[in-house]
């Protein structure tokens, strides 16, 4: 809206950071990772099938989102196109997404610094918010100023995603998160909450999401469903 983005070209795009967001909760939820056996109150893939099924149908998805990507249905310049699959991928490999995953098993029962613990979960759940918020700016062929500035603020959105995401493992309900909680401090994961506690951590959380918001007034009246997404971050049941 802020940009004045096509909303079909929205949707084709959405889809494809859908198909890397589904494959990484795939993967993340195998015995090798994870290892958890629910996934939005249904068994996760591994179990209501098998390991190979799971593997097999993350890598395809995490390649689907490329050629939707590619597609003729996305009516962009090829030039347009070649950098948002550039970008995706940045997102969601070892700079992004994957390399943020790793970062998260190897950090299990450490002590890790708030600094590494940011980074971490930027990269693991962050990226995919900053791609979120950078496309719009690489489709309407902004300068490299602007696009770091919207992509800033994707990983700011979901660094706060995982920051609640962390308080809800801590203290959800499991029967509305639709998966067990209290996992991240039996696994003994590097997480904000682990490190500096639940009231510290809701502080920390609150103001965070006032500087986001700060930083998405600058865009104007445009801007309200961004801030109503970033509010109901905050708001999610826990």
């Amino acid at each position: 809206k802020i940009f004045k983005v096509n909303y079909k070209t929205l949707i084709i795009i959405s889809s494809a950071v859908e198909c890397i967001h589904s494959y990484s909760l795939i993967h993340d939820d195998l015995p090798s990772m994870d290892n958890d056996d629910l996934r939005r109150g249904k068994l996760s893939v591994h179990k209501k099938f098998n390991e190979y099924t799971a593997i097999l149908a993350g890598s395809s998805l995490l390649t689907l989102s490329f050629e939707i990507l590619s597609s003729s249905d996305l009516k962009l310049s090829q030039k347009i196109k070649n950098e948002l699959i550039k970008t995706l991928s940045y997102s969601s490999g070892h700079s992004g997404l994957a390399g943020g995953q790793y970062l998260d098993l190897t950090f299990e029962k450490k002590h890790v610094s708030k600094k590494n613990i940011i980074d971490m979960q930027k990269k693991k759940t962050g990226q995919l918010f900053g791609f979120c918020c950078e496309s719009a700016a690489i489709i309407k062929d902004k300068n490299s100023l602007t696009r770091r500035k919207l992509k800033d603020i994707g990983l700011n959105i979901g660094f706060l995603f995982q920051v609640v995401d962390d308080l809800i493992d801590y203290r959800g309900d499991s029967s509305i998160v639709g998966k067990p909680t209290g996992m991240d401090k039996k696994k003994g994961k590097a997480t904000i909450i682990n490190l500096m506690g639940y009231k510290e951590t809701l502080n920390y959380a609150k103001n965070l999401k006032k500087n986001i918001q700060q930083q998405i007034k600058k865009y104007g009246t445009k801007s309200e469903d961004l801030q109503e997404s970033v509010e109901f971050i905050l708001k999610r049941e826990f």
